[in-house]
């Protein structure tokens, strides 16, 4: 600026005078020309230098990718339909079919790009479709990524499995809560597979972070993991959930919910009468499976597969519900057929005829049809850790009162349908010869069948199965549970100071700003129930709160880190069908950098299309 027109405006009165003077400066105009050539630039990022000087260029690259659509269309359509691209070689296959099947419709666009393009420029090479395949398998991440940094935060699920190939593959997925408009929504979103070289703690904690980190998360976000409950996972001190917590502090580890059910069921094997009953039933079941002529001969029944759990209590329900036919095709297998047949029937038929055989059977079947449903529940992506609890208490509450009342329970829900059985396959219902000296027996003294069965069985079952669920799930003194008092049905069963001590322990792991004060408002706004509709608190969901909390920004904050807290790895377990839907043995050389891209484009159909 002139030192002119600085010294004529040491008075305000020369302002106008000292501005037009500048204004008719040849500094000032030529300034403006070079504002007004910025702006279009400006506001026009993306179009280089080159695109502004040759209209031809942009043209050009515009009818590229009207070429590229079709193409890209088409290897969409193959993975979204689990359909192979290529034959035994790149000039064969599924997708060069498609593409005449697209001409012969019609597509013109397509037709010339084929015929008149260059051999090294048609992109329709095996490296050009998995180029493509990456690409689209960035764009999806990148936009679950991009919607887990905005968020408060996010959880890291993982779960591990092997490929036809044998290489172990490591699912990796991630939990947060997205805000859409004036609703939230809880997200669970498969990342993709990273194959594991090490299956050591350490190996495995730096493959999650490493590949996050890859993806693009913000992992001083990090605010839980979700992994199953072997010892490399969840161990204390040298578990992957202990390393990541340590670089971490705020990712708390959270027990697969669906893993830890499992679990108390499993630990009903420590029953001996219970665990030979189970194999029997296994065996039976696969004995009527393992040939077609023998399937025919007795209703459908899965088998009774130890990873899917919902299908292993629905398979205990179905075999007990269709007993009598089953018994009656092993008897007539034993005596009618021959060879090794026969023989195994006859040993099935005879291992299923015990009175305690009958009795454990009904008795894991009517419990089956009580845990089914539940292990469903426990599978939902909306669920969180409080709706875990519910489910449990739950059970619990019913387990409780079948064993305070176990005479009762046992006559009307089991003995009355092993009576039912025994008579229509002519089985006397007896008890077990009873040692006196022998301390490896169930010697209860009894004084009817039923009486015995309810002490040596019945309650002996219910004891395990509710000591497993109070162990599993005895979650509620850890201080991220504390979460969950800002529940109003939590609240009512608070006064002051207990609160004012969760509030304390949210504070010290947390940080939130200004949180300790809201909630003692957050408190009496509740305990008051001023200005709160009628509603049913019971049926009222942590995420439905988020709507009371428009002037509680801190207590939505921990409301929000409370619903990202993992409940279950059943996301990214789902993936583990995918993955073996994509790499079969024909496909088993697959190289790991296009399986998570082949496997997000068979997911599009369902998330995204």
């Amino acid at each position: 600026m002139p030192s002119s027109f600085l010294i004529h405006f040491k008075k305000f009165k020369h302002f106008h005078e000292c501005a037009k003077a500048q204004m008719e400066c040849s500094w000032h105009k030529t300034a403006q020309i070079h504002a007004e050539n910025y702006l279009p630039v400006k506001r026009n990022p993306g179009k280089a230098i080159i695109h502004q000087l040759d209209k031809a260029v942009l043209n050009q690259i515009e009818e590229n990718r009207k070429k590229l659509l079709p193409i890209l269309s088409t290897i969409i359509f193959c993975g979204t339909h689990d359909i192979a691209l290529r034959g035994n070689q790149s000039t064969n296959g599924n997708i060069i079919d498609l593409y005449k099947f697209r001409i012969e419709a019609g597509d013109n666009l397509l037709a010339e790009h084929l015929q008149k393009a260059p051999s090294n420029a048609r992109y329709t090479s095996h490296r050009a479709q998995n180029e493509l395949i990456s690409s689209c398998e960035h764009v999806i991440r990148s936009n679950i990524v991009s919607a887990a940094n905005s968020a408060i935060g996010f959880s890291v699920i993982a779960d591990e499995s092997a490929d036809i190939s044998g290489t172990e593959q490591l699912s990796i997925g991630v939990r947060f809560v997205e805000k859409t408009g004036n609703e939230y929504k809880i997200r669970e979103e498969f990342l993709g597979f990273a194959p594991l070289e090490s299956m050591t703690a350490d190996g495995i904690a730096g493959t999650i972070i490493d590949n996050c980190e890859k993806f693009g998360l913000e992992m001083e976000k990090l605010l839980g993991q979700g992994y199953d409950g072997c010892s490399s996972m969840a161990g204390k001190e040298g578990g992957v959930q202990a390393l990541i917590s340590r670089k971490y502090p705020l990712a708390s580890f959270v027990h697969c919910a669906a893993h830890r059910l499992n679990l108390a069921v499993n630990d009903l094997n420590n029953v001996s009468a219970v665990r030979n009953s189970v194999g029997t039933i296994k065996s039976i079941i696969q004995f009527f499976r393992e040939s077609p002529k023998r399937r025919v001969l007795v209703p459908n029944i899965p088998l009774l597969c130890d990873t899917r759990w919902s299908a292993k209590y629905r398979s205990i329900r179905i075999f007990s519900e269709n007993f009598k036919e089953i018994f009656f095709k092993l008897d007539d297998l034993a005596i009618n057929s021959s060879g090794k047949t026969a023989q195994v029937a006859h040993q099935l038929r005879c291992s299923c005829t015990s009175s305690a055989f009958l009795v454990i059977m009904v008795t894991i079947s009517r419990y089956s049809s009580l845990l089914e449903p539940v292990t469903q529940s426990l599978q939902a992506v909306q669920l969180n850790l409080l709706n875990v609890q519910n489910h449990v208490s739950n059970l619990l509450d019913v387990f409780l009162n079948h064993r305070g009342s176990a005479n009762l329970f046992f006559k009307e829900n089991v003995f009355d349908r092993v009576t039912e059985i025994a008579e229509a396959l002519n089985i006397d219902l007896a008890i077990p010869r009873i040692c006196a000296k022998s301390v490896m027996r169930d010697n209860y003294p009894s004084s009817s069948v039923e009486d015995y069965f309810v002490k040596a069985i019945y309650i002996p079952y219910l004891d395990s199965l509710i000591g497993s669920l109070k162990t599993r799930f005895s979650d509620k003194n850890s201080p991220q549970f504390c979460l969950f008092a800002l529940h109003p049905c939590n609240l009512a069963m608070l006064d002051r100071t207990s609160f004012k001590g969760k509030v304390d322990t949210i504070q010290s792991i947390y940080k939130i700003d200004n949180f300790e004060n809201e909630a003692m408002c957050w408190f009496d706004m509740w305990i008051q129930k001023k200005d709160i509709p009628d509603k049913n608190l019971g049926d009222m969901e942590l995420i439905d709160l988020l709507s009371y909390s428009e002037f509680f920004p801190a207590t939505r904050q921990a409301l929000l880190i409370a619903l990202t807290l993992p409940a279950s790895t059943c996301t990214v377990e789902r993936s583990f069908s995918t993955l073996r839907r994509v790499k079969t043995w024909l496909r088993s050389t697959m190289a790991d950098d296009r399986l998570s891209g082949k496997i997000r484009i068979l997911g599009m159909r369902f998330i995204y299309l």
